[in-house]
C-alpha cells in the first residue's frame, strides 16, 4: 500500500515537472526577440518612401518644347552650330558709302524655325571694307544658287537692298528685280593679303 502511494506521488511529480518545461507561444516570441536581432517586437515600422518633390532641372516647363534652342517658344533643333572655314567671314552690310567700299558688322548664326540664319544686332560694331573692281562677286538668285556679277552690279544691288530695308523704293532706288532679291544684306567674304575684299557672295534666306 505504501509502495503504491509512493508510485502515484512520483507520477504526479513528473507530470508537474513536464508541464513547466513546455514552450508556449509567449516564450517562443520572447526567445526570438532576445536571440534573433532580425526580429523586433518594439521597433516601429519604417515609413514608406516617397518620390522627391524637387523638379528635375533638365525637364522643360510644361508647354515649352524640349528643343527650343533660341528661347522663342518655337520648336525645331537646328543641330550643330555652323562653323566657317578658315579665312571666310560672314558680314552684314550696314552702309554703302560708295562703290569703293562699305561698312559691315560681323554676322552670327541664330537658330530659327527656318534653320540657322545669319544676322547682326543693330548696335553691333562695324568695320570698313574696301571693295575693289576686281572683286569676284556673286548674288543669290534662289536657295543654293548664285549668279556671277561685276563690281558695278554688286555695288548697285547692295545699295538698293540697304535702302529697301529702311524705306520704300524710289526712282533713284528702284526695287530689286528678279531673279535677284534682298536677303538681309548678309554676305560671305574673303580678303586679299592687303585686307581688301577678294570674294563676296550673298547669303539667301526667306
Amino acid at each position: 500500500m505504501t509502495s503504491t502511494r509512493r508510485a502515484l506521488t512520483a507520477l504526479a511529480l513528473l507530470a508537474a515537472l513536464g508541464g513547466t518545461t513546455a514552450c508556449g507561444p509567449e516564450e517562443t516570441a520572447s526567445a526570438g526577440a532576445a536571440g534573433d536581432p532580425a526580429v523586433s517586437t518594439s521597433a516601429p515600422a519604417a515609413p514608406p518612401t516617397t518620390a522627391s518633390a524637387t523638379p528635375d532641372p533638365t525637364t522643360p516647363p510644361s508647354g515649352t518644347p524640349a528643343d527650343d534652342v533660341d528661347g522663342d517658344g518655337k520648336g525645331g533643333d537646328c543641330g550643330n552650330r555652323p562653323a566657317l572655314p578658315s579665312g571666310v567671314l560672314m558680314v552684314k552690310v550696314t552702309l554703302m558709302r560708295d562703290a569703293g567700299g562699305f561698312e559691315a558688322a560681323e554676322a552670327v548664326p541664330r537658330c530659327t524655325p527656318n534653320d540657322w540664319i545669319y544676322g547682326a544686332e543693330k548696335e553691333a560694331p562695324t568695320k570698313h571694307y574696301v571693295l575693289p573692281e576686281t572683286v569676284d562677286a556673286r548674288l543669290a538668285n534662289g536657295p543654293g544658287t548664285w549668279k556671277k556679277v561685276d563690281h558695278e552690279q554688286l555695288a548697285l544691288h547692295v545699295d538698293r537692298c540697304l535702302f529697301q530695308e529702311i524705306g520704300a523704293p524710289t526712282d533713284d532706288y528702284p526695287e530689286v528685280e528678279p531673279p535677284f532679291s534682298c536677303s538681309g544684306n548678309v554676305y560671305e567674304i574673303t580678303l586679299d593679303p592687303r585686307g581688301a575684299v577678294r570674294t563676296m557672295k550673298e547669303i539667301w534666306h526667306v
